[in-house]
C-alpha cells in the first residue's frame, strides 16, 4: 500500500537513523546529483526525534511529507523527503523502498539490524560502524547483498551508481 502511495519513483530508505546521522545524510544528499524524482524516506530510530528530523530537512528548503499525515493519500509528487513518523511499520518501509541504508552505522553507534532489510530482498548499504551486527554485516557484504560505505557522500554516490545499474541491485 505504501509503495502505491509513493508511485514509481526510486526510493532510498534511511532506516533507524540516530541523532547526528540525519545531518550527515542531509549533507550527502545535498552534495550529490541524484535522480530528480528520487524520494528519500527517513525513518528515525527514536520517535521523539521525528519533529526534529522534519525541521532539519525543511530548514534546507526541501519539501517534506510525513507518513502519519498521508492517511492513505498519495505522497505529494513534489515531496523530496518522506519522514516515516509511525511505529511498527518498518516492514512496510523496507517493502516500499528500492535501496535501504541501515542507520546507527555512520557514527560509532554500532549499527542497527540489517537482517529485516535483507529478508525483504532489498539491496543494503551501511556505514563503517556495525559492531553490534558484525557477523551479519560481514556475511551480507561477502554474499553481495550489502555494501559498506565510509561516509554519507559515498552512500549517495553508491545509490546513484546502483540506480543507474539495476542489475547490481
Amino acid at each position: 500500500a505504501l509503495r502505491t502511495q509513493i508511485g514509481q519513483r526510486p526510493v532510498l530508505l534511511c532506516a533507524s537513523t540516530r541523532e547526528g546521522e540525519e545531518a550527515l545524510l542531509l549533507d550527502g544528499y545535498m552534495r550529490t546529483t541524484l535522480p530528480a524524482d528520487m524520494l528519500l524516506l527517513m525513518v528515525p530510530r527514536h520517535p521523539q526525534r521525528f519533529d526534529d528530523v522534519v525541521r532539519l530537512f525543511e530548514a534546507q528548503g526541501l519539501r517534506v511529507a510525513r507518513k502519519s499525515q498521508l492517511r492513505g493519500a498519495p505522497v505529494p509528487a513534489d515531496a523530496q523527503v518522506l519522514v516515516g513518523d509511525t511505529m511498527g511499520e518498518m516492514v512496510a518501509y523496507y517493502t516500499a523502498c528500492d535501496l535501504a541504508f541501515i542507520g546507527g552505522s555512520l557514527l560509532p553507534l554500532g549499527g542497527q539490524n540489517l537482517i529485516e532489510a535483507c529478508a525483504c530482498g532489498k539491496p543494503v548499504l551501511f556505514g563503517p560502524h556495525t559492531f553490534n551486527f558484525m557477523q551479519a554485516s560481514e556475511d551480507a557484504v561477502a554474499s553481495g547483498a550489502a555494501r559498506r560505505v565510509d561516509h554519507a557522500r559515498q552512500l549517495f554516490q553508491s545509490v546513484f551508481d546502483l540506480l543507474a545499474e539495476p542489475a547490481q541491485c
